[in-house]
């Protein structure tokens, strides 16, 4: 059963892996400011060709040099990435935008005693999932005052350096690569980028992998205290941000197979505790609110209009991208939220129906619902610096967005192409431990084919991939070495081949497969309407005429 579990998550691993590779190497999706999505057809054989440079490079400093990674050089990268960001921070100050301003709003309103936040409709009420970060940006706000949002900025690169020391102290207990898996966390570029982010994704992801590595340790030496601490750090991500819900079903899982391993029944209670811990937090998250705001806990918004929105499809914003569905819904409910989840259901029932008559079309629909969470090569870091200064936009962003977004596509291809060489070449391990951010990154993969989407909820998915990537390239080149001079040649020309097939217009347009009204990239670089599809308009907009609900983008 240990074995079976360990191949079932790896071969899983392959398959999604081997989609996101073709699609990475055949198309870029790009996202503007507005959440518009563009697909913008791709050189596979450019790709191609750097991967076997950077081979190739590795190759050469691994025989060449004999270098190894330190400890010291690692320090030496965390402090220059955190050197450059705070500076980059400091200087373009940026101000919070959408949900980052909301729940500051709602934290510094608390301050002074205002509560219609917490009214049905108001914004906390509607997203309770928020009140975590609400009450922790209070508590920042008391202290430095609602202007200073750059203190709040200065945190959140605070959480990144600490999210860098917990990995290098997980990639510790579970591999002799982990100095070398250190420094692929540390170089991964989108990650810095969210540093102006504020909302609850980086402390969240702090907190869980904090929490991951009490767990880790706790599944090996079974010490009461670390399962205490696990509990407490994921019950804290998963009130920063609920999204964190599958790294704590992962965690479950993960003890699951250690107690099939170890026939030990303590590994159960990791589990138990941190469901006491997320429960514990809630009581007190509400306990707090009722007395600040006499808040009274309600459900908001429920999940099905979430799911319901995953399947609709508009003119400019990806597949299953948010619409406002959920919140009109809600609203035009009364805020109640049981009649909501009913109309919900209806519109699921509408989805599938208009898939059903229509299969090309939801082929298409999930390909690019994909591609465009997991084919930005940025997952949205550069782009939510933008639009929030025009003087640094036509200064800074905008000049250099070109080139950022051109080396971080090649990253990508990096990224999923070495990452499916590690479990192709690992396919018959059976350490499940190792497998846990395989685990984590397949939960976060089927989760957003039906929920909501957004390339930004990639990102701590494609975090954990970076340690498979990583040591892909590493047995990549130690693969390398054992090979005569003909087989290096003879594989190189294959994947040269393989490019140039991939390379061809035609593969390109799979991307935007029976779509009309599909937004491309020409090469002016403006964008232009193209009818690609049979005449299929996207089922959101036909269902909102059919519904009467007030649609907006």
């Amino acid at each position: 059963m240990y074995r079976f579990s360990c191949r079932f998550i790896t071969y899983m691993t392959i398959v999604i892996l081997s989609v996101l590779t073709f699609f990475s190497f055949i198309s870029t999706v790009q996202v503007d400011l507005y959440d518009r999505v563009y697909y913008t057809g791709d050189t596979a054989l450019l790709h191609v060709i750097f991967i076997l440079l950077l081979l190739g490079a590795a190759c050469f400093i691994k025989s060449g040099t004999g270098f190894r990674v330190k400890d010291r050089h690692l320090l030496a990268a965390l402090v220059f990435v955190t050197l450059i960001m705070g500076i980059y921070t400091g200087v373009a100050d940026l101000p919070p935008r959408f949900d980052q301003r909301a729940v500051r709003s709602v934290a510094a309103n608390l301050i002074v005693g205002i509560t219609d936040d917490f009214l049905p409709g108001g914004y906390a009420e509607i997203y309770p999932y928020n009140h975590g970060i609400i009450l922790f940006y209070e508590l920042i706000l008391r202290i430095v005052g609602y202007e200073n949002y750059i203190v709040i900025q200065y945190i959140n690169l605070i959480f990144m350096v600490i999210t860098q020391l917990a990995l290098y102290l997980v990639m510790r207990e579970l591999t002799g690569y982990y100095r070398e898996i250190s420094l692929g966390f540390i170089l991964f570029m989108p990650f810095w980028g969210y540093a102006t982010f504020l909302y609850g994704n980086i402390p969240g992801f702090c907190m869980g992998m904090c929490g991951l590595y009490f767990c880790i340790r706790y599944l090996k030496e079974q010490r009461i205290y670390e399962a205490l601490a696990a509990g407490v750090f994921m019950a804290l991500s998963f009130r920063f941000k609920e999204n964190f819900a599958i790294l704590i079903i992962a965690v479950a899982i993960m003890s699951v197979c250690e107690l099939i391993r170890t026939r030990k029944v303590r590994d159960l209670l990791l589990p138990l505790v941190i469901i006491l811990c997320v429960t514990v937090s809630g009581f007190g998250i509400n306990g707090i609110l009722k007395a600040k705001a006499d808040y009274h806990p309600g459900k908001g918004i429920p999940g099905l209009p979430y799911i319901a929105m995953g399947l609709h499809e508009n003119e400019e914003r990806g597949a299953g991208w948010h619409d406002n569905y959920p919140e009109n819904l809600y609203e035009e409910t009364g805020h109640d939220g049981d009649l909501t989840s009913e109309h919900a259901k209806e519109d699921i029932a509408a989805s599938l129906e208009n898939f059903r008559r229509h299969p090309v079309y939801m082929a298409g629909f999930f390909i690019r619902k994909t591609a465009s969470m997991w084919n930005v090569p940025d997952y949205y870091s550069w782009t939510l610096q933008e639009g929030r200064d025009e003087e640094l936009d036509q200064s800074f962003l905008l000049p250099l967005a070109g080139y950022v977004k051109g080396v971080m596509n090649v990253l990508q291809s990096f990224l999923y192409f070495f990452a499916l060489v590690y479990f192709i070449l690992h396919r018959k391990d059976t350490d499940f431990m190792k497998l846990f951010f395989a685990l984590f990154f397949i939960g976060g993969f089927l989760c957003h084919t039906l929920w909501e989407a957004h390339c930004q909820y990639a990102l701590f998915y494609a975090m954990g991939l970076a340690a498979y990537s990583t040591e892909g390239l590493i047995d990549a080149v130690r693969l390398a070495e054992h090979l005569d001079r003909r087989k290096r040649i003879a594989a190189a020309a294959v994947m040269i081949c393989t490019g140039a097939l991939l390379t061809a217009p035609a593969v390109s347009n799979f991307m935007t497969l029976s779509r009309d009204d599909v937004r491309w990239t020409t090469g002016t670089g403006l964008m232009d309407h193209v009818d690609l599809g049979d005449g299929v308009s996207g089922n959101r907009i036909c269902k909102g005429e059919e519904t009467g609900i007030k649609w907006e983008n």
